[in-house]
């Protein structure tokens, strides 16, 4: 009988307002599928043998901070793949930061490059990515690309980066990474929304630019430049398909094609556009500023209609949701996370979704 991940994984305990989810291959009758079934949505991979003196095991904690993911690894080894064949069929656009701590961890792809203990990857995963563990455990966070600046994520794939482990920001990183790591089981809901918002920001000034983005690296592929484009210019009243096929140069029929049939361009807009509304009414950075420029700074023209969409969206007004989150509450904080009992992938899909 196979195993599946989602089998394996079990629902968050404790009081944490983080979303946690916690995988073994311990319990599993076939180690190998089940760890290869968790990452499917991630990679290809090629796991080594096993005997029976030194059978395979690997354990994943995952956090869900609602902009991102936080990962603590711990796997015997393996070879993991992207290949050109399956980026054409695949929607994933995340940027990947991972810092190992211990055991080996080898890049074949873009470049070969073994990392040593304390050194930080940043890979791309809409480029080709090969890479080989021994006995590692690592941290990863795992962030949609449109969190990032262009100059840091552009829309045409940039290849992978490594920051040394005894480098200031690398150094920088692998604390931050830490700390998290160590906080998550006891932050409340106004903390995970804080840092959901702040530690984007934070990992942007540490990679600092990457690339100068040239016009045709610009261009890209339409969904990651249709995607970015509606991140930057949510505060934009005029915000629109007309608009976005103006601002891209793609037809209205290129632009639909994008969305398929379950959400189209302008539900889309508005669900990024309040959620990151509840982002920032929740966040106690922005506990002085007023529920309608917080409306009006995302696009929004009539308070009292931003209200009632925030209402049918999240499950309370604004006002309610912040002061929940002042008061430890966190009845919106499930909506940025998907709901209990959800896979591995699907916390990996719905990052950055509408």
């Amino acid at each position: 009988m196979r195993v599946t991940a989602e089998e394996l994984i079990s629902p968050p305990r404790g009081e944490s307002a983080v979303a946690s989810l916690n995988f073994t291959t311990s319990d599993a009758p076939s180690p190998l599928e089940a760890w290869r079934s968790l990452l499917v949505c991630l990679f290809d991979s090629l796991l080594p043998g096993v005997s029976p003196s030194s059978p395979f095991k690997a354990n994943l904690v995952v956090h869900h901070f609602g902009t991102f993911l936080l990962c603590h690894s711990v796997v015997d080894g393996g070879r993991y793949r992207r290949t050109p064949a399956r980026l054409a069929h695949d929607d994933i656009d995340h940027i990947v930061v991972s810092c190992l701590q211990r055991g080996a961890l080898t890049l074949a792809r873009p470049s070969a490059r073994k990392l040593l203990p304390g050194d930080v990857a940043v890979l791309d995963l809409s480029a080709p990515v090969v890479f080989g563990v021994k006995a590692a455990e690592a941290m990863h966070l795992i962030l949609p690309r449109t969190l990032l600046p262009t100059t840091v994520a552009p829309a045409q794939p940039a290849g992978g980066r490594i920051l040394a482990g005894d480098a200031a920001m690398g150094i920088l990183i692998r604390k931050c990474m830490e700390a998290l790591c160590e906080a998550a089981p006891s932050l409340s809901p106004g903390e995970v929304l804080t840092l959901g918002a702040s530690v984007p920001n934070l990992l942007a000034s540490c990679l600092g630019s990457i690339v100068a983005i040239t016009p045709t690296e610009a261009r890209g592929n339409l969904g990651r430049r249709l995607r970015r484009h509606i991140e930057e210019n949510l505060h934009r009243k005029d915000l629109s398909p007309s608009t976005l096929t103006r601002d891209l140069g793609v037809s209205r029929s290129q632009l639909y094609r994008q969305f398929g049939t379950g959400v189209g361009v302008e539900t889309y807009i508005r669900r990024r556009r309040l959620r990151r509304c509840l982002l920032v009414v929740c966040d106690p950075r922005h506990a002085d500023r007023r529920i309608g420029d917080i409306a009006f700074d995302m696009g929004f023209t009539d308070e009292a209609h931003f209200s009632r969409l925030f209402r049918q969206a999240f499950g309370l007004s604004p006002r309610a949701a912040r002061s929940a989150a002042r008061l430890g509450q966190g009845p919106e904080l499930g909506k940025l996370v998907p709901p209990e009992g959800a896979s591995f992938a699907h916390w990996v899909t719905g990052l950055g979704a509408g």
